[in-house]
């Protein structure tokens, strides 16, 4: 356990500055609910509820704002469609798109939630990942969506549908997260103890998840009709529980992670040990990048893999939101 503690504590600190996310919530959610959710508009309704989980309020939003420019990208990407209310009431696909990014906006951070929060440095981490390394797990991105999971079924039960729909875009937040394979384990095992020795392995690591958090919004967001159509044609997948559902998609995203890893690590190389800092709203390789590796025809296998653990994931996801709309139309 010290040996353990003494990897993560040297593996993860590199990552405490930057938010844990899967990039491209609101595209990947948009084009997973809207021809699921009913077509009904919502009545825009205050936050009136007492909760346990507690938050960031100095960056906690609770008043309504979509349509107000929310989702941001590169000048000339492709978001999904965010209009104003229309007397005080939003459509319920809006509600899922616009707030499956909330978590991402400071509500989960500078918290003390976990003794092992020291391992990362920020409790962004804590809720958003939950990494399995040498049969030890860390972490609460699963406790995240099935806090939310439920609270949503509250409001609903409630009769509050718009929060019902803002807790669930909550709880697809988490749910996408743990889709992530670098949200469920920072490497292969060999890697993270070369990291204990060699800062460049550490940084390499780092880099390598947040390229591949940009990948997906740099495929959905440039418009790629591949990406969007296999989100779009994806089959509904039931499964028995929302712990099932858990179960399977962070066993999918760990067997993804090999390939995905190794096709990163081709492509961007020494890059992956050199970046930091912001490149036009990517962390380590620009969307011009992006864009030629992809002409070049580098991003062959990776684009393959992806949309195979993405039409998987939105597969599902549809099923599981279908199942739920199902049981709170009864509220």
């Amino acid at each position: 356990m010290v040996v353990l503690r003494t990897i993560l504590s040297v593996l993860l600190a590199a990552v405490s500055v930057l938010a844990f996310s899967w990039s491209g919530h609101e595209g990947l959610t948009y084009y997973i609910v809207k021809d699921i959710v009913p077509d009904e508009m919502v009545k825009i309704t205050p936050y009136n509820y007492q909760e346990k989980r507690i938050y960031n309020l100095s960056k906690l939003v609770l008043e309504d704002v979509c349509g107000k420019g929310t989702m941001e990208a590169w000048e000339g990407a492709l978001l999904p469609p965010n209009p104003s209310p229309v007397e005080g009431k939003v459509p319920a696909w809006q509600i899922l798109t616009v707030y499956s990014s909330e978590p991402d906006w400071g509500m989960d951070q500078g918290l003390e939630l976990s003794p092992y929060q020291f391992l990362i440095g920020n409790s962004q981490g804590v809720r958003h990942m939950k990494y399995r390394i040498m049969g030890l797990e860390f972490f609460e991105a699963d406790k995240s969506f099935y806090y939310f999971h439920d609270l949503a079924k509250e409001a609903f039960r409630r009769g509050d549908r718009y929060w019902g729909y803002r807790f669930l875009a909550r709880a697809l937040h988490y749910i996408e997260d743990l889709s992530q394979p670098y949200h469920n384990t920072p490497g292969e095992t060999g890697e993270i103890f070369q990291a204990l020795f060699d800062r460049s392995i550490m940084k390499m690591l780092m880099n390598a998840h947040y390229v591949y958090d940009d990948y997906l919004a740099y495929l959905i967001y440039s418009g790629d009709e591949e990406t969007i159509r296999t989100i779009e044609e994806a089959e509904p997948i039931f499964l028995k529980s929302e712990w099932h559902l858990v179960q399977e998609i962070r066993k999918l995203a760990l067997s993804y992670f090999p390939k995905i890893h190794r096709e990163i690590k081709k492509v961007f190389g020494d890059r992956l040990k050199e970046r930091s800092g912001d490149l036009k709203s990517f962390t380590v390789v620009s969307v011009e990048e992006f864009k030629e590796a992809d002409e070049r025809g580098d991003l062959a296998n990776l684009k393959r893999y992806t949309l195979e653990l993405v039409g998987k994931v939105s597969s599902y996801l549809k099923g599981y939101l279908i199942d739920f709309l199902k049981t709170v139309r009864s509220f």
